[in-house]
């Protein structure tokens, strides 16, 4: 019998403190962790699974950075389960509602950040997948994943 962790991922949102309100980061949906098929990856992008969605909406004459942490694993590890061979990564996309992309990270398991370079009234979507990976596979239990997103001039 083949045994399948279930998990979640938990994007964080915090906003800088900055002039005029510049940057005001919405969490949309928080996105959620599936198994692969051999129990190696518990991810976002498996099976059909959701990626967390957050929209940055810009003030007027800001043009701000935006920080994505390195991603961690937050709930204690179930019973069974080894650690040792545990990467968790995360990767994104980032654009304009409508229109070009901003940015287009691969899975790192490292803080990155890029620059808006936007003026005015603009609203920026991103799509943040995470994912756990260990050759060891997943014990039954709950995973969740963290992320935490910033905004900061």
């Amino acid at each position: 019998m083949r045994t399948f962790g279930a998990g979640a991922l938990v994007l964080a949102v915090a906003l800088a403190p900055l002039q005029a309100f510049a940057c005001t980061l919405v969490l949309q949906t928080p996105g959620t962790l599936r198994n692969s098929m051999d129990n190696t990856v518990l991810g976002s992008e498996v099976n059909g699974n959701t990626p967390a969605t957050v929209n940055a909406l810009l003030a007027l004459f800001e043009s701000p950075t935006i920080q994505v942490s390195a991603p961690s694993r937050i709930t204690p590890p179930p019973a069974g389960y080894n650690t040792a061979a545990e990467t968790v990564q995360v990767r994104y996309t980032a654009g304009v509602i409508a229109g070009g992309g901003l940015a287009d990270q691969p899975y790192t398991s490292s803080t990155t950040s890029f620059p808006l370079g936007l003026l005015g009234l603009v609203t920026v979507s991103m799509t943040v997948h995470s994912r756990i990976l260990n050759a060891n596979g997943f014990a039954a239990g709950t995973y969740t994943t963290r992320t935490v997103v910033t905004c900061h001039p």
